[in-house]
């Protein structure tokens, strides 16, 4: 609520002098660094301007600010859903969850690569040294760009996890940032093979050619882009019926294989929970290993650690939806008189699974 007053207040004061003018009394008076307090009129000028209910939303505290910043970024655009689409699932979902799946309200018919030159054109970065001598990081790029990215730093957090002793008590966070540094300096004791891309494209057998390639999130490759990526690559050949053609390991290994981890990623788009990039993710047994589950397709999906912590060790459930897609669902709330959780409504959504 008081971020809507704020956001209101913002505003109005933009309105009567400049957003400039705004932006300084917030650095003065709240003693916010120059950057963010620039962020903070600018949205509430948006807000104000182009997306009143989401700003009445706000001030009654029924979002926070980071379900209005994901709105502001993609209610509008002809290729997403209108403001009062995502404004109704952003009161059931938490702000993170929220931005993951606008990736999945694109429209599959929008091919023409605007938003891909347009992000290219937006691209920026920083570093920055803090007053006790630590330094922070910042990039904003291309989804093209941040997907290799985000492909190499999953490759060397894992290297660095295979090589850290059984009594090691590095955190995640430590380890990522030992990780990123390495690949910014390129300088350090882990080695990783290079980063691979998945690119989709369907076969057109009347035709003989490739079409809409695109990368397992969905993301349409420009084709310079693909052009590029196209001369090295490896090709797989997948033929799928309605429910997915099966790779079949049954108990011979307990590790999906790299066909395997392909398929579940073209399949899957990433964690089946929370979307985190497939690269990100691991290869769960629906039906447990310890159970006499297989590792075949139909018994594998993709989870990220948290949401594999969540199946193994609080009871959630994975399931298919009517169109054939898998998620998880939370375990029954053993409190039914405090009401239904935001996980739950999060997961029962109709906006969030289409």
């Amino acid at each position: 609520m008081i971020e809507g007053e704020l956001a209101e207040a913002l505003a109005e004061r933009a309105r009567r002098s400049t957003p400039r003018a705004a932006s300084a009394v917030l650095r003065e008076r709240v003693l916010e660094a120059a950057g963010r307090a620039s962020s903070d009129v600018r949205l509430a000028v948006s807000l104000s301007e182009n997306f009143p209910a989401t700003l009445e939303a706000l001030a009654a505290g029924e979002i926070t600010s980071g379900h209005a910043r994901v709105i502001d970024r993609v209610a509008g655009k002809p290729d997403y859903h209108s403001e009062e689409v995502i404004l109704g699932a952003a009161k059931e979902a938490p702000a993170d969850l929220l931005s993951r799946y606008a990736l999945r309200w694109e429209r599959a018919e929008v091919r023409d690569h605007t938003k891909y030159e347009q992000q290219r054109q937006d691209r920026q970065a920083s570093m920055t040294q803090e007053p006790d001598g630590s330094w922070k990081f910042f990039a904003h790029v291309d989804y093209m760009a941040g997907r290799r990215a985000s492909m190499a730093f999953a490759k060397m957090v894992e290297a660095f996890r295979r090589e850290e002793k059984p009594d090691s008590k590095i955190t995640y966070l430590q380890r990522n940032a030992d990780a990123f540094v390495q690949l910014f300096t390129r300088d350090g004791p882990q080695r990783t093979a290079p980063a691979s891309l998945l690119i989709i494209s369907e076969y057109d057998v009347s035709t003989g050619e490739l079409g809409q390639p695109r990368l397992d999130d969905g993301q349409p490759i420009p084709p310079e882009e693909l052009e590029r990526l196209i001369a090295d690559a490896d090709i797989y050949t997948a033929f799928a019926d309605a429910d997915g053609q099966p790779l079949w390991l049954g108990r011979s290994q307990r590790s999906a294989s790299l066909a395997q981890r392909i398929v579940l990623a073209a399949r899957d788009g990433g964690c089946i929970g929370c979307k985190a990039p497939s690269e990100r993710c691991e290869a769960h047994h629906i039906k447990h290993w310890s159970d006499d589950g297989s590792t075949d397709i139909p018994n594998l999906a993709q989870l990220c650690p948290g949401c594999h912590h969540l199946v193994h060790d609080c009871n959630w459930q994975v399931c298919r939806d009517h169109g054939g897609r898998y998620r998880i669902n939370a375990p029954p709330d053993p409190f039914p008189d405090h009401g239904t959780t935001t996980y739950q409504l999060a997961q029962h959504s109709p906006v969030l699974r289409n």
